[in-house]
């Protein structure tokens, strides 16, 4: 597999885990990822404290932080990830750019982008 696109389009902690838990093992197998992050997900790219409550006790069960997993993917991929908050959701809610967290954000568009970008991609995941 060259790419791989996953969209996250929800604000479960859970959610972004599994898209992340997707995106390190593609790493591994040194496969592109593009991670979309839209409506309800773009919440994962916020700048502040994040809530971890509704998943405590999968953190306790020894579970990595999501958000942990989501800034190594960043940091550890180089070249190999892209991650795109999207332009049509901050509009649509009204948020400045400077409220994503530039640390984790890799670029800024909207889907019509994102689609030219992973027409190409063997697989393209939803979570």
């Amino acid at each position: 597999m060259d790419k791989i696109g996953i969209i996250v389009d929800n604000d479960d902690p859970k959610s972004l885990a599994m898209a992340m838990n997707l995106g390190h093992t593609a790493l591994a197998s040194e496969t592109e990822v593009l991670v979309y992050f839209t409506f309800d997900g773009l919440t994962h790219l916020l700048e502040g404290e994040k809530d971890l409550s509704s998943i405590e006790a999968l953190l306790d069960a020894g579970m990595p932080n999501p958000y942990d997993l989501l800034d190594g993917f960043v940091a550890d991929g180089g070249d190999l990830t892209t991650t795109v908050a999207c332009t049509t959701t901050l509009d649509m809610l009204q948020w400045e750019k400077e409220a994503i967290d530039d640390g984790v954000t890799t670029q800024f568009a909207g889907a019509a982008t994102f689609l030219e970008a992973v027409e190409d991609a063997d697989q393209v995941f939803s979570f």
